[in-house]
């Protein structure tokens, strides 16, 4: 029984070995097809070609997803006189949304946007707010008058400013607090920046009251105003 156990776990550990280092062969073997990122390559292999994740290194450097031995999805590709790409790619050519970082005259740049057959395409146009919570809120206005570093709120109700907000907080990750006439404020904002505002009111026809909450992030820099009406 003893001999018989013995012999068994010998032959599985055998087995074992020789898997693992069938993988490691296996790995060796797996190829890209892109010259320049061809010397070195650890991740996933099928067919004997780069497919699924993985690490490739030559001249220059990839890490990302693969298809049939060409970097293909979310991927970062360094280049060896620095410029880095962070993006899509489709058989091994920039395509979709991507970065490139690069320097220009000693000073670091970036081109952001869509990307077509590894020449850039147009610029991506992003919204300058994005609104994550909105409570109890029947409608909201949130605008850009001009340049400037500042951001107003104005609490309507039946067209008419609100009389009946209680226990309001209002916060911006950034800027110093300040007021004109009805309108609160804050000034020398630094963005991109996250405001929250939480306040109680009565309803429309002053019967119950509303629990509200309003929660947006303004990228670009400017002066709004944010009008929540109840």
């Amino acid at each position: 029984m003893y001999y018989t156990l013995k012999t068994s776990l010998s032959v599985l550990f055998t087995i074992v070995f020789a898997l693992n280092q069938f993988n490691a062969f296996s790995q060796d073997a797996c190829k890209v097809l892109k010259p320049e990122i061809s010397g070195k390559y650890t991740g996933d292999c099928k067919n004997g070609v780069a497919d699924g994740k993985g690490v490739a290194e030559g001249k220059d450097k990839y890490e990302g997803k693969f298809k049939k031995g060409l970097p293909n999805g979310q991927g970062i590709y360094t280049w060896s006189t620095g410029e880095v790409y962070k993006g899509s790619w489709h058989e091994g050519k920039k395509q979709g949304d991507g970065k490139l970082t690069f320097k220009s005259n000693g000073i670091d740049s970036t081109t952001i946007g869509i990307w077509k057959d590894d020449v850039f395409d147009r610029k991506r146009v992003e919204n300058p707010y994005s609104v994550y919570r909105s409570n109890g809120i029947k409608r909201y206005n949130v605008e850009r008058f001009s340049d400037g570093d500042k951001v107003t709120l104005t609490i309507m109700k039946n067209g008419n400013n609100n009389s009946t907000v209680r226990g309001l907080t209002f916060f911006c990750t950034s800027g110093m607090t300040y007021s004109v006439g009805s309108k609160l404020g804050y000034e020398s904002v630094i963005f991109p920046c996250n405001v929250k505002i939480i306040y109680s009111t009565s309803n429309a026809l002053n019967t119950a009251s509303i629990e509200c909450a309003f929660e947006i992030e303004i990228k670009t820099p400017g002066i709004w105003d944010i009008q929540l009406d109840n």
